[in-house]
């Protein structure tokens, strides 16, 4: 198990003892969210990197690059001697787990979309895009 993956595991048992601990009424619900996090990104399998890219730097640092190399081992010396790191590079970013909008936060939309003097059709766009404004802010 990876540092950072150990590192999770930690704060997820950390959460989980303390949310326990707690009353219903005092939960505060972002513990509550990181504990949902947690558990979906300790499920994902970890992934290997496929290969690693850097940029390298000259005796006189300039920069040269991109390069892609299968191991950080193979970078050039003087980059490394210079403090240069590789990034690893995997097939695909790890799957974040999608979050959605809780009824407490999608009724106040509604209605501050659903004024008297608007039109229905008018109504649902505004509506439509206020969802879509926060799905996007939630989930990035």
């Amino acid at each position: 198990m990876s540092d950072l993956r150990t590192a999770a595991q930690q704060a997820l048992e950390a959460l989980e003892s303390l949310f326990t601990l707690q009353v219903d009424y005092a939960r505060p619900k972002r513990c509550g969210d990181a504990i949902t996090a947690l558990r979906a990104a300790l499920k994902q399998p970890e992934q290997e990197p496929v290969a690693w890219m850097y940029v390298g730097l000259t005796f006189n640092n300039d920069m040269h690059g991109p390069h892609l190399v299968w191991k950080p081992e193979h970078m050039d010396a003087m980059s490394a001697e210079k403090g240069v790191r590789a990034v690893p590079l995997f097939t695909h970013p790890p799957r974040r787990e999608w979050r959605g909008l809780t009824e407490e936060e999608f009724w106040p939309m509604l209605e501050a979309e659903g004024r008297a003097d608007r039109k229905p059709v008018e109504i649902i766009a505004a509506f439509a895009r206020a969802i879509e404004a926060a799905l996007k802010e939630r989930n990035g």
